[in-house]
């Protein structure tokens, strides 16, 4: 079975996913990838928990039939299990995509995301990872939120953004699967469906591919271009990509894209927080729906990377890395933190100051373990260090709010899911204005968010 990426190079099915006609897609899709799985034993289940891609779980039933009484059993073998994430339209404006194969390549070698299976014209299919997706309250308990803090120390420490950057080579030749005749050919470099793929592009991240991103779906760009060195953040050559792709159509629109430019050059250069601390390489989207509790270990079925610490403890895995870039780590962890307040931006659930300092506490130990080898318990972290993560964590606080308010800004123009991405954008921008006002010692009387951050 035409089922393994690491042993025979990635595949590419060149198909495209329609919501027109899902389900017949995905059917198309999987069967050509699993040749030999029954189509009338198929089931797939949708998944609505993101506000960018549809995400859909396939399963192949097996059935046996006892031969003495004649009566049919249903079973599923979650190991064989696979998800299949389509991504929304337009969307190639914010998100690199031939780089999101790359990261979750890269993180399947090391044990960090579920085996990915193949690409097809605009999606992936992978593994399926069991367990319970969170919710925004489930973040603020101690248990997950601990489990977060050690997973994403483990993230940090283990993932060399060099490495990452060389994941290109190490994926081998991708092969390619026609639908028609079901064989498949293996696809080297310079073929042209590399070019569809995305894969054969500079790692060198640049604002001129994003501006012809944005010229393609109709929005005017700059010819400005820059550049990322290895082991730099790319948080900010991100957010100057995302305004550079803002549309400017309308006056409003042009006053918008300016104002935001401006914020943009007044960050850079009056804030302190381009490098700040350790760059890593940061999920940079740990909403709840990209974090899994995972089942017990006696209970667990399909792809499930090791625990950290006690088996006993609540364990989870992340999902979804189309946002993964070399970051600041307090970008990444400020960043969570807003999360916990869920798309409704419910500023009650921002963690007050002793949860973030037992998360940063817990995030170090899984961080020095991982990078040290040694034991999870046997590590100490003094007081100093929780403290200067705080402080840097604490900087970051506004910046969430202005990457993901530019985000709804174009998701507002592009995307087709029933979600308001125009309030949300407001919502989010408004964090980032209220913690400039703060930055700037404003006198005014501060937001629920400000007051929540800054309560003890």
């Amino acid at each position: 079975m035409l089922n393994s990426a690491d042993e025979e190079g990635l595949t590419f099915l060149p198909l495209t996913f329609s919501q027109a006609d899902a389900n017949a897609c995905a059917t198309h899709l999987i069967l050509t990838l699993f040749p030999d799985w029954d189509p009338a034993h198929l089931d797939f289940i949708r998944f609505t928990d993101g506000i960018t891609n549809t995400l859909l779980k396939c399963v192949h039933k097996k059935i046996s039939t006892d031969p003495a009484t004649g009566q049919e059993t249903v079973s599923i073998d979650e190991m064989e299990s696979v998800l299949l994430r389509a991504y929304g339209k337009g969307t190639n404006v914010l998100i690199d995509r031939g780089r999101e194969c790359q990261n979750h390549f890269y993180l399947a070698q090391h044990t960090l995301a579920p085996p990915l299976l193949a690409r097809f014209n605009n999606g992936l299919i992978y593994r399926f990872v069991p367990g319970r997706v969170t919710s925004p309250q489930d973040l603020s308990t101690p248990k997950v939120y601990t489990a977060v803090a050690k997973r994403l120390g483990q993230w940090h420490a283990q993932i060399d953004t060099t490495g990452l950057m060389n994941a290109l080579d190490a994926m081998g030749p991708r092969r390619r699967i026609s639908p028609d005749s079901g064989v498949p050919e293996l696809i080297y470099d310079g073929d042209s469906d590399d070019d569809i793929l995305g894969l054969e592009r500079g790692q060198e991240a640049t604002v001129e591919g994003a501006a012809s991103a944005a010229s393609a779906e109709g929005t005017a760009a700059t010819n400005t271009e820059k550049t990322v060195l290895p082991g730099e953040s790319e948080l900010w050559l991100t957010l100057d990509k995302w305004i550079t792709a803002l549309p400017e159509n309308k006056a409003a629109e042009r006053e918008k894209k300016q104002e935001l430019r401006r914020e943009l050059e007044w960050i850079e250069e009056n804030a302190g927080l381009r490098g700040l601390g350790q760059i890593v390489f940061g999920h940079c989207d740990l909403l709840s729906g990209n974090v899994i509790v995972l089942p017990k270990k006696e209970k667990r079925t399909g792809f499930c990377p090791a625990d950290i610490g006690s088996s006993n403890d609540t364990q989870v895995t992340f999902i979804d890395y189309e946002y993964a870039i070399p970051t600041e780590r307090a970008f990444d962890i400020a960043n969570h933190f807003s999360e916990w307040t869920g798309f409704d931006c419910d500023y009650n659930l921002i963690p007050t100051s002793p949860a973030r300092r037992a998360f940063v506490k817990a995030y170090l130990e899984s961080f020095h373990s991982s990078k040290t080898d040694k034991p999870l318990e046997s590590v100490e972290v003094c007081d100093e260090e929780v403290q200067q993560v705080m402080d840097e964590v604490d900087s970051f606080r506004g910046i969430p709010g202005f990457y993901w308010g530019i985000w709804a800004l174009i998701q507002a123009t592009i995307s087709q899911i029933d979600f308001d991405y125009a309030a949300y954008a407001e919502l989010r921008l408004a964090e980032y204005f209220d913690w400039k006002a703060a930055f700037g010692g404003s006198d005014g009387e501060a937001s629920l968010r400000e007051r929540r951050w800054l309560s003890q």
